[in-house]
């Protein structure tokens, strides 16, 4: 897991998943002010408010636990020095850095990932008391904030268990901090708590608090009961209407409900059951698989000649599978392509994860005609955006 990794380090990533991960919540202080600079800055941000069309409520403002009505786009402004924090919700939708970052974590954890991002500018929190029905780590990106972590009152709460119907823990928080950029803090799902933007505009050394909200979303037994409950109108036993019921004769719907039961039963002990959920589980809520004109289009899929790089998409899962002798299935994303004529070992390396030149592939497989059979596949795999051409520049640096 090397971004989560590098994420939380120099936080030993074995102890996160021991201690921490569902657990207990944990500042992790980097000493490296610049550390997440690269994935997000007041520049992008800019950028964003100043060229993109984000309406409401993905973009939103919060004072003081209350969500403000929206404005006209000339009052974005006051409202921020009023004190007012500025939401983007979903802001990996929109800047590819945290596009890729999502997905990164969606592809180690498994599960479905997003990223919000927050801009508070004084000594005012944003929201009130609450919790989160998913995973959060927080990733400060400049100025400071002040966390206040209390303990859940709700196990496991889910997206119907509100925090807003709920009374908040009437106990200090066990944890209190400061986070300062480039720090890190990880909030189970259920554990309430709240922020407060540190200093002011007064202040000499004064910076506007800038952060991430990484959310993971991970998937309960109740959403495979919900997968499941998706499965069954496909048999027509389940769609048959129950027998007709007078109020003091209930015998033939109970009768009915009894052989619907042992149906259920019989059906959840079969592999198909759990092994076609988790093959679900492996590919719901990947990003589709990427645009990459002109290639797609049959245009300059070869101009680096011998040196001419090759690549899967590093956001998805790629299944590879013998279907014959010689034939090979291809599953990546929502592309499937079958492969004719290589043996599987050979078809394994044209989805390494480092990729392959076309001088790599005359190596592998010396007996392949160019002409005739490795142009026409990989242009075949490319137009079909199963396989990526780096870009020169990636080659050169």
């Amino acid at each position: 897991m090397k971004v989560l990794s590098s994420l939380l380090y120099p936080y030993s990533l074995e102890t996160f998943w021991a201690e921490n991960w569902t657990k207990k919540a944990v500042l992790i202080s980097s000493n490296q002010d610049s550390k997440f600079s690269h994935l997000f800055d007041w520049e992008q941000l800019n950028y964003l408010l100043n060229y993109h069309q984000i309406n409401y409520p993905d973009l939103r403002f919060v004072q003081d636990g209350v969500s403000l009505p929206m404005a006209k786009k000339e009052q974005w402004l006051e409202l921020i020095q009023q004190g007012a924090t500025l939401i983007i919700n979903g802001v990996h939708n929109r800047t590819p850095k945290l596009r890729k970052l999502a997905a990164q974590i969606r592809q180690e954890t498994g599960y479905r990932s997003q990223i919000n991002l927050y801009c508070s500018p004084r000594s005012e929190k944003g929201f009130n008391c609450h919790y989160d029905t998913h995973e959060v780590l927080i990733l400060q990106i400049d100025g400071e904030k002040e966390w206040l972590i209390f303990p859940e009152t709700i196990a496991a709460p889910v997206s119907t268990i509100r925090s807003s119907e709920q009374i908040p823990p009437d106990v200090p928080p066990y944890l209190q901090c400061i986070l300062k950029p480039g720090d890190v803090l990880y909030i189970p799902r259920g554990h309430w708590h709240y922020a407060i933007a540190c200093g002011s505009p007064a202040e000499e050394d004064y910076s506007p608090s800038l952060h991430l909200t990484l959310g993971i979303d991970c998937q309960t037994g109740l959403d495979w009961m919900t997968w499941l409950g998706q499965k069954l109108p496909e048999n027509p036993e389940w769609r048959e209407n129950l027998p007709l019921m007078s109020q003091a004769d209930r015998p033939a719907v109970q009768n009915h409900l009894e052989k619907l039961r042992d149906r259920l039963i019989a059906w959840l002990q079969t592999p198909e059951a759990i092994g076609d959920y988790l093959d679900y589980l492996g590919y719901c809520d990947r990003p589709p698989l990427p645009f990459s004109f002109p290639h797609q289009l049959g245009s300059k899929i070869f101009d680096g000649g011998l040196d001419s790089r090759f690549i899967c998409s590093q956001l998805h899962l790629v299944q590879i599978l013998p279907i014959g002798e010689n034939q090979t299935q291809i599953i990546i994303g929502s592309k499937q392509a079958t492969i004719k004529g290589l043996p599987p070992d050979l078809v394994k390396n044209l989805f390494r994860p480092e990729g392959f030149t076309l001088l790599d592939l005359a190596e592998w497989a010396p007996h392949l005609d160019v002409e005739t059979e490795v142009i026409p596949l990989l242009t075949r795999l490319v137009t079909q955006g199963i396989l990526l051409v780096e870009p020169s520049e990636a080659i050169g640096g």
